[in-house]
């Protein structure tokens, strides 16, 4: 959460002139619903199972695309057999305050709706960061610009 995925992924998609597909907006067009209204109907789990179906679609379309995902689609095993079967995974890393920076004025993220947001954010990270670390491809993107995140990453692919 934060790190750049969607603006990245834009930016990368131009770049190789690929289709562009942010998973999160792909599960809200398939079910007429904002990622806060499904998690609110169906619960984290409800949303989870969608992503992934929707995932496996995305990863078997023709021509290759570069496909976001959300913060959250790497906990399940599925999902992360999926991406690595199905092309090259980036993990954009940046420390938790930069994070924590760039997604504290922001709303709509549903697993920020608590008490305390900075504390569920940290606790997220904590979770989320041995897993990310599992990515073949990892770009440190503090104090980075968006092309300059999609140029390492094209530099990575060659």
């Amino acid at each position: 959460m934060g790190a750049g995925k969607t603006s990245v992924g834009r930016k990368l998609s131009g770049k190789l002139r690929m289709d562009f597909y942010d998973l999160d907006s792909e599960v809200e067009r398939a079910e007429g619903l904002s990622v806060s209204e499904i998690f609110e109907a169906e619960g984290e789990e409800g949303f989870r199972q969608k992503e992934t179906e929707i995932l496996v679609a995305l990863s078997q379309k023709t021509p290759p695309a570069v496909i976001s995902t959300g913060g959250g689609a790497v906990l399940r095993q599925q999902n992360r057999e999926i991406m690595e079967a199905s092309g090259e995974v980036f993990y954009l890393r940046a420390d938790i305050d930069t994070l924590w920076n760039r997604v504290m004025s922001k709303k709509g993220r549903p697993l920020l709706d608590v008490k305390d947001p900075r504390a569920e954010f940290h606790e997220l990270f904590m979770k989320r960061k041995d897993i990310y670390e599992l990515s073949p491809h990892v770009v440190l993107t503090d104090d980075m610009s968006v092309s300059e995140v999609a140029d390492k990453v094209i530099g990575m692919l060659k």
